[in-house]
């Protein structure tokens, strides 16, 4: 496996992805249920997150260049067709209105689910933020390439991109895949996370299944897991595994002796896989 967590294994293409969680029993859900939580993007802690900037002129003729998009806004915002021709221009600036304060974004945000994973388990900030100060632990992710497609297709993640200024969306001439696109940036104060996202626009934040049988590889106790907590995630772990007939890997994250770092001995990633000696 290289630094990207993909690996070629039996010439199939495996990428390898992690899911940081705190410990409790919806996150033990993921390995005992095979389930995982999309949250939507105004419940996350980056305020910016999914919330385009935009070229404040292009508001101001997108009713002339962009009628389509003035109808979809009303539509979007809950205004009837009749209510739209029957106060024309107030519908209009109602719209214009909700299209620069965000409201029209929102609205589209509302119906998204976004599940996260990241490209290491070692990140110590990840551990901190996501996995309950490292008394929680990490799910590790195989998703083989040669899985059935319809499997693969409600779970692979997309990268993001970590940049210095938020891209602006010039709405009178907004190109469709920048506005995608989007959703998958975030500012450069992120990119420890090294994340990656699945985003379903037709599943609204909840809970969804998964198979476990095709991709739950691995779990990482957290350094600082409490004892009851670490023998309940082995118990899990132990009752997944015969119920896949499969061996499902429990390991320890541990801290490297003289470095600012999170090693996991036994992991394939050689980059994970340190030892005190070598830190």
């Amino acid at each position: 496996m290289n630094k990207e967590g993909i690996a070629v294994e039996n010439d199939i293409e495996v990428i390898y992805r992690y899911k940081y969680l705190p410990f409790n029993e919806g996150s033990l859900k993921m390995i005992a249920d095979g389930t995982l939580k999309f949250t939507c993007p105004l419940d996350f802690n980056d305020p910016f997150d999914c919330m385009p900037a935009f070229d404040p002129k292009s508001i101001e003729s997108i009713c002339e260049i962009r009628p389509d998009l003035i109808k979809k806004a009303g539509k979007e915002l809950g205004y009837s067709p009749a209510k739209r021709i029957e106060n024309k221009w107030r519908f209009r600036n109602n719209v214009k209105t909700a299209i620069a304060s965000g409201e029209f974004v929102k609205s589209i945000v509302r119906r998204m689910g976004i599940f996260c994973v990241s490209r290491t388990p070692c990140s110590p900030l990840m551990w901190s933020h996501y996995a309950d100060s490292h008394k929680g632990f990490v799910v590790e992710l195989r998703i083989a390439m040669d899985s059935p497609r319809e499997l693969i297709q409600q779970i692979i993640p997309s990268r993001v991109e970590y940049k210095k200024i938020r891209p602006i969306i010039n709405w009178a001439t907004p190109d469709e895949y920048e506005l995608e696109k989007y959703f998958f940036t975030k500012s450069e104060d992120w990119s420890y996370e090294q994340e990656e996202r699945t985003i379903s626009l037709d599943r609204v934040a909840g809970i969804y299944p998964y198979s476990r049988n095709d991709f739950l590889c691995s779990v990482i106790a957290g350094t600082k897991i409490e004892e009851v907590n670490y023998e309940r995630l082995k118990n899990e772990i132990e009752k997944a595994s015969k119920v896949l007939g499969k061996k499902i890997q429990l390991r320890k994250a541990q801290l490297a002796r003289n470095a600012y770092k999170i090693f996991i001995p036994g992991h394939l990633n050689q980059d994970f896989n340190g030892s005190e000696s070598n830190e």
